[in-house]
C-alpha cells in the first residue's frame, strides 16, 4: 500500500453571508438544483433567497508529495484537494412559526487535478429537530430518500471531534438550518469542515488522505 502524503498546509475559509449568498447564486441555474427545488416547492417549501440564510464554506489541502494510486487506477500525482460546501435555508410557509419544518438545498464538492466529486441533496429538519434530519437526493428526476452524506457526516462528528463540538449538535437546534449550521461551525471549527468533506470524499482514494474515510 502507498504511504499517503504529509499534508503541509491546510486553510480554512468560512464565508460571511454575502459571499455564500453570491457563491449559491453562481450555481443556481444549474440542472440539478433546479430538479430539487421543483420537489421542494411541490411539498411546500419555499427557498429563503437571502443572504442571512446561505452558508458556504472551503478548504484547500495541499500535500508534501504526490500519492502513489491503487493498482489499476490512473497514475496522477494527487498534491492538493480542495472541498467545498455551499447550501440555502428552505421553510414552509404554511406552518405556526414555532415548529416550522426545515429545509437546505446544499451542494458538496471535493476537486483534486482532474478528478471532481459533485453532490446535490437536501436536508429536512421535520418540526425543526435537527436531530431527526432526512437527507434527499435526485435520482432520474425523481426525489429519493437517501442515507449517505449526512450519517457520514454525523458519524465522523462522532468520532472525531470533540465533546464541545458534539454538545454543539444538540444545543444548536433553533432556526433555519443556515443558522444551524454556523452555529455548529462555530463550536466545531474545523473538524466539522474536515467530516464534511470526509464525508463528500466517500473514501476515494484520491481525497481520503487529506480528508480520511467516511463510507457512505
Amino acid at each position: 500500500m502507498a504511504r499517503p502524503p504529509a499534508i503541509a498546509s491546510e486553510s480554512v475559509e468560512l464565508l460571511d453571508q454575502d459571499r455564500a449568498f453570491k457563491s449559491f447564486q453562481a450555481q443556481s441555474d444549474r440542472p440539478e438544483l433546479n430538479v430539487m427545488t421543483d420537489h421542494l416547492a411541490s411539498r411546500g417549501y419555499v427557498l429563503l433567497e437571502k443572504p442571512e440564510e446561505a452558508f458556504c464554506i472551503k478548504s484547500k489541502i495541499t500535500a508534501t508529495e504526490g500519492m502513489r494510486p491503487p493498482r489499476g487506477e490512473r497514475a496522477e500525482a494527487v498534491k492538493t484537494v480542495e472541498f467545498e460546501l455551499v447550501g440555502m435555508s428552505t421553510q414552509k410557509d404554511d406552518q405556526d412559526q414555532g415548529d416550522q419544518d426545515q429545509g437546505a438545498v446544499v451542494t458538496s464538492i471535493v476537486r483534486a487535478g482532474d478528478n471532481v466529486i459533485t453532490y446535490d441533496f437536501i436536508l429536512e429538519a421535520p418540526g425543526g429537530d435537527f436531530q431527526r434530519a432526512r437527507e434527499f437526493a435526485v435520482e432520474d428526476d425523481m426525489l429519493v430518500v437517501a442515507n449517505s452524506w449526512g450519517s457520514a457526516w454525523s458519524g465522523c462528528l462522532h468520532s472525531q471531534c470533540a465533546n464541545t463540538c458534539l454538545s454543539s449538535l444538540t444545543q444548536c437546534s433553533f432556526g433555519s438550518w443556515a443558522g444551524y449550521f454556523w452555529c455548529v461551525a462555530a463550536r466545531c471549527g474545523g473538524c466539522v469542515l474536515r467530516c464534511a468533506a470526509c464525508a463528500t470524499c466517500d473514501c476515494r482514494w484520491w481525497c481520503r488522505w487529506a480528508v480520511r474515510c467516511c463510507d457512505r
